[in-house]
């Protein structure tokens, strides 16, 4: 005897059976996401920095732009709980040499005018943002707070004389954080902008970016941006150093998301 399942019921069943898989499916693909991106920042500087009434300028000491590497890593998960965290780097090393023409006060060491001069600032800036999404497709928003750890220094040096004389830069702080991006349907391009920002008393940080970007969509989303970013930082006897610094240029780095 010949038993055959009716046409009818093996659609039924394959019915059920995509039914079920999909919100399977669907939760896989958002249960975690993995962004990732490394770069070059090429950052003109400009400001003073010192620890005196007059600080010296950083044009009088010599200092230009530079290129800085960079690289950041962001988890981002469903949970609605919990804030996604994105970590960043970037390390920031500008030297100059210059006859500077006047004399002037580096911590507690006073540098002869007419004398040749090297300058080194040396730092890495390490930001670390705790966020949560508010919006989450074609358009997306995010907003948070950053700890934003600064750790390096500036050091001036007079071979002629013997003087050398080192400012430590080194510290943290709390700054808001928010992102908007939008993105160009069915184009695989997109147009951001991130800020960091804190004031208080007489001291403002604040770090901004605004960029370009393609994501080729695979197995590997990967993808490049481009883009123009500004970090100023005006301290008041931080560290027991008073800095008011503008870093800002272009920038292109390289993305994956899996």
């Amino acid at each position: 005897m010949s038993t055959k399942t009716p046409l009818k019921t093996v659609k039924t069943q394959v019915a059920i059976a995509v039914l079920l898989a999909a919100p399977i499916t669907a939760h896989a693909d958002t249960l975690l996401g993995i962004y990732a991106g490394a770069g070059v920042w090429q950052a003109d500087i400009d400001g003073a920095i010192g620890t005196d009434s007059d600080p010296i300028t950083t044009e009088e000491l010599g200092l230009d732009s530079e290129n800085n590497n960079y690289f950041y890593l962001a988890l981002e998960h469903p949970v609605p709980v919990l804030p996604n965290i994105r970590l960043s780097q970037t390390a920031l090393k500008h030297e100059g040499a210059a006859t500077v023409s006047r004399e002037f006060t580096w911590d507690n060491q006073t540098f002869s005018g007419e004398a040749a001069t090297a300058t080194t600032l040396d730092f890495t800036m390490t930001d670390v943002t705790l966020y949560y999404e508010i919006l989450d497709n074609w358009v997306s928003l995010d907003i948070g707070v950053t700890g934003k750890v600064l750790d390096g220094e500036a050091i001036v040096r007079q071979p002629a004389y013997n003087r050398s004389e080192t400012i430590e830069l080194s510290g943290g702080l709390p700054l808001l954080y928010a992102m908007a991006r939008f993105d160009l349907p069915l184009t695989g391009l997109y147009v951001a902008a991130k800020a960091n920002y804190i004031g208080y008393d007489d001291s403002t940080v604040s770090d901004a970016d605004f960029h370009i970007g393609y994501r080729l969509e695979s197995v590997l989303d990967v993808g490049a941006e481009l883009g123009y970013r500004q970090f100023k930082l005006d301290l008041q006897d931080f560290e027991d150093a008073t800095a008011n610094l503008t870093y800002d240029g272009p920038y292109l780095n390289l993305a994956i998301h899996f």
